[in-house]
């Protein structure tokens, strides 16, 4: 047979309340016995007389003895139960010397004495007091009880929380197990709880790459910065001395231009960065085998330009992965882009799935990174082409979208002493 169990608040709350008025009404019954009983014991018996024998001996002496007697068919045989003979062994003249008489014993209260009647009072009054007493002391102790076993606890623990929120403390955790509806309530309350760390936490990451972002933007903009100081100093000391000619200044005023060029883009590609941060990801069920062989044949026409071969693996098993697939493009239209520009002959582009995540690898057999951006803990952007048009923000954009994807960007050197680029999608 089954086991019934109560789970719920309810459940227990009726379980609880059905034992109270158990037990009380148990409680009861014995307090109305026991007073009963004690009045019984304290009135006489209805079913009792009293017997009262008087005797006269031949000096003319009067002898009155009364006895309890029961209110039945004994009666009948007194005279056979009083002896016909006086003490010294005469025998009475059919018992004309011998009167009996039979009176009814009175069964009130006002025939008991003092002490009986206080007795018999207080018994009334147990009847009547002692089972509301035991109904009061049952609901009250119900109530202790129940909010002591299953309400106490989880909200203890659950102000404990608030507090620690309010105090902006994520690094807590709540743990009630049970299955009634408070041990669901601290369920969804730890749940809110992780929720809210992990939102707090991709909001500190975000702000965190914000500044490096902003950090190394601010350091690679004073090459520029200085170069167009430097063609002002310059203009401004020969045009003070008269020892320039137009073609020089016609050839200055060209790098200033486009120096102010290059300012202009670290600019747009800011801005890019901002809005991609503000970016919401609609990934959708694809097709991955017949997306990758779509993406195989648009990226092939980037590599053919420059005599590259694209070699493209895929490894990924599953038919339907939940892609943002605008997203993907874009980060491998940016890694392919450059990996072109640093190729020698060959750019490998790999795809795996694993444990929800899509992998892909993107590596050439370029000279790589240098060192220093590699284990620099700033280098998710690569400033160091010698292309002084190419800003490297193609880096740092492709980061900001795979952690709005849910993924990873990570920087190596493949096999072959290229870079290499491993990035994750969640799906």
């Amino acid at each position: 047979m089954e086991t019934i169990k109560f789970r719920g608040l309810r459940s227990s709350f009726i379980l609880y309340v059905l034992t109270t008025l158990v037990i009380a009404a148990v409680l009861s019954g014995l307090t109305i016995w026991g007073c009963v009983a004690l009045q019984k014991t304290l009135l006489p018996d209805s079913n009792q007389v009293y017997l009262t024998i008087q005797r006269n001996d031949p000096d003319g002496n009067e002898t009155t003895t009364t006895v309890p007697m029961p209110l039945n068919d004994e009666l009948i045989e007194i005279p056979i139960m009083i002896s016909m003979e006086d003490p010294d062994g005469n025998t009475l003249s059919g018992g004309r010397n011998i009167k009996y008489s039979v009176t009814k014993i009175e069964n009130s209260f006002a025939a008991l004495s003092p002490k009986r009647r206080f007795a018999y009072q207080a018994s009334q009054i147990g009847m009547i007091v002692m089972p509301v007493l035991f109904s009061l002391t049952g609901i009250l102790l119900c109530g202790l009880l129940f909010y002591r076993k299953k309400l106490k606890t989880p909200i203890l623990l659950l102000t404990s929380a608030t507090k620690q929120i309010a105090e902006q403390n994520l690094d807590f955790q709540i743990s009630y197990p049970s299955a009634d509806e408070m041990g669901t309530l601290c369920a969804s309350f730890e749940q809110m709880r992780q929720i809210l760390k992990e939102s707090n936490q991709t909001l500190w990451d975000m702000l965190e790459e914000r500044r490096r972002l902003q950090g190394a933007v601010a350091h690679d903009l004073r090459n520029p910065i200085a170069i167009i100081q430097g063609y002002a100093q310059y203009l401004q000391i020969s045009l003070s001395g008269d020892k320039i000619s137009r073609e020089k200044i016609s050839s200055v005023v060209a790098n200033i231009l486009h120096t102010s060029h290059r300012l202009e883009r670290y600019t747009d590609s800011l801005r890019t960065i901002s809005r991609l941060e503000e970016l919401t990801v609609q990934a959708q069920t694809v097709n991955f085998a017949s997306l990758s062989s779509e993406m195989r044949e648009d990226f092939s026409m980037l590599t053919e330009e420059k005599r590259i071969e694209l070699d493209w693996e895929n490894t990924v098993v599953e038919k339907v992965l939940n892609l943002d697939t605008k997203i993907l493009y874009r980060i491998l239209e940016n890694l392919i882009s450059n990996a072109v520009r640093f190729a020698k002959r060959k750019i490998k582009v790999h795809f795996a799935y694993y444990q929800g995540l899509l992998s892909t690898t993107v590596s050439d057999d370029g000279p790589g990174f240098p060192e220093k951006v590699l284990n620099s803990k700033d280098g998710y952007a690569y400033w160091g082409s010698d292309d002084e048009n190419h800003l490297g923000m193609g880096l740092a954009i492709c980061r900001v979208l795979c952690r709005k994807h849910g993924g990873q960007f990570i920087l190596s050197s493949s096999d072959r002493g290229g870079a290499a680029i491993k990035f994750t999608l969640s799906s």
